[in-house]
């Protein structure tokens, strides 16, 4: 192509940009349709925002945590129990040789004061003053930790290894006792097999909360991925809804000013 032409060639399709762009910003009948069609689309989205945002701000975040349930179990008193060292329960457990600090702690599962170590994701339990190791709990024992942690009376216990995606038990220790209680509400406790804490309360407003929360940030399987495309598409959609409706205000306005001009 020799240089006129194809220099010629080049506005001319700069000029087509051009024209194509005044005509979305400047054609007001383009800007009502772009609005009104992605208004339809987020307009569910937004008032699902506004809806569940509504719910969150009303019910208190400890009636969703179930923490007025819970009830604080007899604790043991330093004076009345002979721990061993950590030096003491290494020397009769090697495997816990090479443990770090932050990964061992002391804890109560029970009446018996222990140590709960944590090695490749697993927690191991001791007995603080014989060193002995512990096993998991008994349906009795986790049945005795819920008798004491709530005031609820519980029906059942079902012993748990694994929870699928989106479970109401998530991220917690696992294997875990989960104790049904009596009440209207159908409360929950799940207990860590090992540590014997009450690790979580699930209810029907936790499940509600749960629920909506799924909703509001566009997550419908696990419920905690902040930061998904689908809801930053949205967002986004959000935004230009927003944004052609005020560029519709304005030129709207213009439009009345140059009609009452022209009177």
């Amino acid at each position: 192509m020799k240089g006129p032409q194809k220099h010629f060639s080049i506005l001319n399709e700069l000029c087509s940009h051009t024209t194509l762009v005044r005509v979305f910003y400047l054609n007001p009948s383009l800007i009502r349709k772009t609005h009104r069609w992605l208004g339809l689309i987020a307009a569910i989205q937004l008032l699902i925002w506004t809806g569940s945002g509504l719910f969150f701000s009303i019910v208190p975040i400890d009636d969703v945590r179930g923490t007025h349930l819970l009830q604080a179990p007899a604790a043991l008193r330093l004076g009345y129990v002979r721990l061993l060292s950590p030096s003491d329960l290494v020397a009769q457990h090697k495997e816990l040789k090479m443990l770090s600090l932050a990964k061992l702690q002391l804890q109560q599962r029970l009446n018996t004061p222990i140590y709960l170590a944590k090695i490749d994701d697993k927690l191991l339990t001791y007995n603080a003053e014989t060193a002995e190791k512990l096993e998991p709990l008994t349906e009795s024992e986790a049945l005795s930790i819920a008798t004491n942690s709530t005031q609820l009376l519980a029906q059942s216990a079902t012993w748990v290894t694994e929870v699928d995606p989106g479970s109401e038990y998530r991220d917690g220790e696992l294997p875990a006792w989960k104790i049904e209680l009596k009440g209207v509400d159908e409360a929950n406790l799940w207990i860590g097999a090992n540590s014997g804490k009450v690790s979580a309360v699930r209810t029907n407003t936790w499940r509600l909360y749960d629920f909506l929360w799924g909703l509001h940030i566009m997550d419908y399987v696990d419920r905690d991925n902040f930061n998904s495309w689908l809801l930053r598409a949205f967002a986004l959609l959000g935004v230009i809804t927003i944004a052609s409706g005020l560029a519709l205000f304005f030129i709207s306005a213009k439009q009345r000013k140059r009609a009452k001009t022209a009177y």
